[in-house]
């Protein structure tokens, strides 16, 4: 077998066994949406994402007990507000994905070329 599909294979290993909590296309999407700013208003990401308040709801708690992101409720205008903060472990995290698969598609698309 030649070197690059030893290197072939170990990546693809690795895309498999990726964390599954960002990998699933909503918690992906929520992380993504708060990177630039780090945090965001769950009713901004209900908009945008087009999720009903129980469904965001169970993917903010999976990323929380995951230690991704931090729920925070506070009173803005006397109005009760939930805040979604990215944390640290959640931007290394996010950060880890987009290395794992810019490097994933790198390597398979110049194993197609010399193939």
């Amino acid at each position: 077998m030649r070197e690059e599909s030893s290197e072939e294979e170990n990546v693809l290993k690795e895309v498999a066994s990726v964390n599954d909590i960002i990998h699933t296309p909503v918690r992906l999407a929520i992380m993504i949406f708060l990177l630039p700013k780090g945090k965001a208003l769950f009713t901004e990401v209900q908009k945008v994402l087009d999720l009903t308040a129980g469904n965001l709801s169970s993917h903010i708690k999976k990323l929380e007990e995951n230690g991704l992101i931090e729920v925070q409720k506070a009173f803005i205008k006397a109005k009760p507000t939930t805040i979604l903060y990215l944390t640290e472990k959640g931007v290394n995290s996010i950060q880890e994905y987009a290395n794992l698969m810019t490097t994933a598609l790198t390597t398979i698309l110049e194993e197609k070329k010399e193939g």
